[in-house]
Protein backbone atom coordinates (compact mmCIF):
# COMPACT_ATOMS: atom_id res chain seq x y z
CA UNK A 1 0.00 0.00 0.00
CA UNK A 2 3.05 2.58 1.12
CA UNK A 3 4.59 2.18 -2.37
CA UNK A 4 1.43 2.97 -4.34
CA UNK A 5 0.62 6.13 -2.01
CA UNK A 6 4.43 7.23 -2.21
CA UNK A 7 3.90 6.82 -6.07
CA UNK A 8 0.70 9.25 -6.67
CA UNK A 9 -2.25 7.10 -5.69
CA UNK A 10 -4.86 7.49 -3.03
CA UNK A 11 -6.11 4.72 -1.16
CA UNK A 12 -8.82 5.84 0.97
CA UNK A 13 -8.49 3.18 3.50
CA UNK A 14 -5.23 0.63 2.47
CA UNK A 15 -6.93 -1.73 5.28
CA UNK A 16 -9.89 -2.71 3.57
CA UNK A 17 -8.35 -2.77 0.09
CA UNK A 18 -6.72 -5.68 -1.87
CA UNK A 19 -4.10 -5.63 -3.89
CA UNK A 20 -2.18 -8.52 -5.54
CA UNK A 21 1.85 -7.95 -6.34
CA UNK A 22 1.84 -7.42 -10.03
CA UNK A 23 -1.06 -4.74 -10.42
CA UNK A 24 -0.11 -0.89 -11.50
CA UNK A 25 -1.85 1.89 -10.73
CA UNK A 26 -1.93 5.25 -12.53
CA UNK A 27 -0.79 8.35 -10.50
CA UNK A 28 -3.86 10.17 -9.36
CA UNK A 29 -5.97 7.56 -9.17
CA UNK A 30 -8.37 7.38 -6.21
CA UNK A 31 -9.12 3.41 -4.63
CA UNK A 32 -12.19 3.27 -2.32
CA UNK A 33 -12.38 0.75 0.61
CA UNK A 34 -13.18 -3.18 0.02
CA UNK A 35 -11.56 -3.48 -3.07
CA UNK A 36 -10.10 -6.00 -4.94
CA UNK A 37 -7.59 -5.97 -7.38
CA UNK A 38 -5.62 -9.23 -8.58
CA UNK A 39 -2.35 -9.68 -10.28
CA UNK A 40 -2.34 -8.54 -13.68
CA UNK A 41 -4.90 -5.65 -13.56
CA UNK A 42 -3.79 -2.34 -14.99
CA UNK A 43 -5.28 0.81 -13.92
CA UNK A 44 -4.42 4.22 -15.90
CA UNK A 45 -3.99 7.89 -14.33
CA UNK A 46 -7.03 9.73 -12.81
CA UNK A 47 -9.66 6.88 -12.13
CA UNK A 48 -11.81 6.41 -9.60
CA UNK A 49 -11.94 2.57 -8.36
CA UNK A 50 -14.54 1.50 -6.13
CA UNK A 51 -15.91 1.00 -3.05
CA UNK A 52 -16.73 -2.75 -3.28
CA UNK A 53 -15.37 -3.48 -6.95
CA UNK A 54 -13.53 -6.81 -7.92
CA UNK A 55 -11.09 -6.76 -10.87
CA UNK A 56 -10.01 -10.00 -12.51
CA UNK A 57 -6.98 -10.47 -14.07
CA UNK A 58 -6.72 -9.31 -17.46
CA UNK A 59 -8.16 -6.18 -16.92
CA UNK A 60 -6.78 -3.24 -18.34
CA UNK A 61 -8.40 0.33 -17.50
CA UNK A 62 -7.23 3.35 -19.43
CA UNK A 63 -6.94 7.05 -18.30
CA UNK A 64 -9.25 9.09 -16.46
CA UNK A 65 -12.10 5.97 -15.91
CA UNK A 66 -14.69 6.10 -12.89
CA UNK A 67 -15.40 2.26 -11.73
CA UNK A 68 -18.24 2.49 -8.66
CA UNK A 69 -19.68 0.48 -6.45
CA UNK A 70 -19.98 -3.44 -6.86
CA UNK A 71 -19.02 -3.73 -10.26
CA UNK A 72 -16.81 -6.57 -11.40
CA UNK A 73 -14.16 -6.20 -14.27
CA UNK A 74 -12.90 -9.58 -15.91
CA UNK A 75 -10.56 -9.77 -18.51
CA UNK A 76 -11.66 -6.43 -19.94
CA UNK A 77 -10.30 -3.65 -21.22
CA UNK A 78 -12.16 -0.35 -20.53
CA UNK A 79 -11.29 2.78 -22.68
CA UNK A 80 -10.42 6.67 -21.41
CA UNK A 81 -12.90 8.39 -19.80
CA UNK A 82 -15.98 5.44 -19.63
CA UNK A 83 -17.88 4.95 -16.58
CA UNK A 84 -19.16 1.81 -14.88
CA UNK A 85 -20.71 3.31 -11.89
CA UNK A 86 -22.14 0.55 -10.22
CA UNK A 87 -23.76 -2.58 -9.99
CA UNK A 88 -22.08 -4.56 -12.91
CA UNK A 89 -20.37 -7.35 -14.44
CA UNK A 90 -18.65 -6.46 -17.20
CA UNK A 91 -16.43 -10.15 -18.55
CA UNK A 92 -14.56 -10.25 -21.98
CA UNK A 93 -15.34 -6.87 -22.72
CA UNK A 94 -13.42 -4.22 -25.06
CA UNK A 95 -15.10 -1.01 -23.93
CA UNK A 96 -14.26 2.02 -26.48
CA UNK A 97 -13.44 5.73 -24.64
CA UNK A 98 -16.07 7.43 -23.07
CA UNK A 99 -18.63 5.09 -23.07
CA UNK A 100 -20.97 5.23 -20.06
CA UNK A 101 -22.71 1.80 -19.04
CA UNK A 102 -25.86 2.16 -16.62
CA UNK A 103 -26.10 0.04 -13.25
CA UNK A 104 -27.03 -3.09 -12.97
CA UNK A 105 -25.65 -3.97 -16.87
CA UNK A 106 -24.74 -7.71 -17.33
CA UNK A 107 -22.44 -8.71 -19.89
CA UNK A 108 -23.56 -12.58 -20.29
CA UNK A 109 -19.70 -14.07 -21.86
CA UNK A 110 -20.10 -17.47 -20.92
CA UNK A 111 -22.72 -20.02 -23.19
CA UNK A 112 -21.96 -23.09 -21.62
CA UNK A 113 -18.78 -23.90 -23.10
CA UNK A 114 -16.80 -21.43 -24.28
CA UNK A 115 -16.35 -17.26 -22.76
CA UNK A 116 -17.32 -14.76 -26.00
CA UNK A 117 -16.14 -11.43 -26.36
CA UNK A 118 -18.23 -8.22 -26.41
CA UNK A 119 -17.38 -5.23 -27.92
CA UNK A 120 -18.95 -1.97 -27.31
CA UNK A 121 -17.35 1.30 -29.10
CA UNK A 122 -16.29 4.75 -27.98
CA UNK A 123 -19.01 6.51 -27.10
CA UNK A 124 -22.41 4.15 -26.67
CA UNK A 125 -24.30 4.17 -23.98
CA UNK A 126 -25.65 1.28 -22.09
CA UNK A 127 -29.00 1.82 -20.50
CA UNK A 128 -29.55 0.19 -16.57
CA UNK A 129 -30.49 -3.29 -16.56
CA UNK A 130 -29.11 -3.84 -19.59
CA UNK A 131 -28.21 -7.92 -20.40
CA UNK A 132 -25.74 -8.31 -23.65
CA UNK A 133 -25.41 -11.83 -24.69
CA UNK A 134 -22.02 -12.54 -26.04
CA UNK A 135 -20.76 -12.71 -28.71
CA UNK A 136 -21.99 -8.81 -30.14
CA UNK A 137 -20.79 -5.46 -30.85
CA UNK A 138 -22.88 -2.24 -29.57
CA UNK A 139 -21.53 0.39 -32.14
CA UNK A 140 -19.93 3.24 -31.72
CA UNK A 141 -22.24 6.34 -29.89
CA UNK A 142 -24.84 3.14 -29.95
CA UNK A 143 -27.90 3.69 -27.17
CA UNK A 144 -29.38 0.65 -25.46
CA UNK A 145 -33.00 1.05 -23.82
CA UNK A 146 -33.26 0.51 -20.18
CA UNK A 147 -33.76 -3.66 -19.31
CA UNK A 148 -32.83 -4.57 -23.24
CA UNK A 149 -31.39 -7.87 -23.96
CA UNK A 150 -28.82 -7.84 -26.72
CA UNK A 151 -28.53 -11.28 -28.06
CA UNK A 152 -26.05 -13.00 -29.22
CA UNK A 153 -24.45 -11.67 -32.71
CA UNK A 154 -27.33 -9.33 -32.97
CA UNK A 155 -24.96 -6.51 -32.97
CA UNK A 156 -26.15 -2.59 -32.69
CA UNK A 157 -24.76 -0.45 -35.91
CA UNK A 158 -22.91 3.32 -34.95
CA UNK A 159 -25.44 5.28 -33.47
CA UNK A 160 -28.29 2.68 -33.61
CA UNK A 161 -30.71 2.57 -30.86
CA UNK A 162 -32.36 -0.37 -29.46
CA UNK A 163 -34.54 -1.29 -26.77
CA UNK A 164 -36.88 -4.29 -25.41
CA UNK A 165 -36.82 -7.94 -24.84
CA UNK A 166 -34.75 -9.31 -27.09
CA UNK A 167 -33.64 -5.11 -28.66
CA UNK A 168 -35.34 -4.03 -31.47
CA UNK A 169 -34.13 -1.49 -33.47
CA UNK A 170 -35.76 2.06 -33.02
CA UNK A 171 -35.81 4.04 -35.99
CA UNK A 172 -33.75 3.85 -38.69
CA UNK A 173 -30.84 3.10 -36.94
CA UNK A 174 -27.49 5.09 -37.40
CA UNK A 175 -27.18 8.78 -37.49
CA UNK A 176 -28.23 11.16 -34.60
CA UNK A 177 -30.05 9.87 -31.56
CA UNK A 178 -30.79 13.12 -30.46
Amino acid sequence: ADQYMDAGVTLCDPSSTYIELGVKIGRDTVVYPFTVLHRGVEIGSGCEIGPFVHMRPGTVVGDGVRVGNFVELKNSRVGDGTKVPHLSYIGDTDLGAGVNVGAGTIVANYDGKKKNRTVIRDGAFIGSGSILVAPVTVGAGAMTGAGAVVLKGRNVPDGGVVAGVPARQIGSGGGDRG
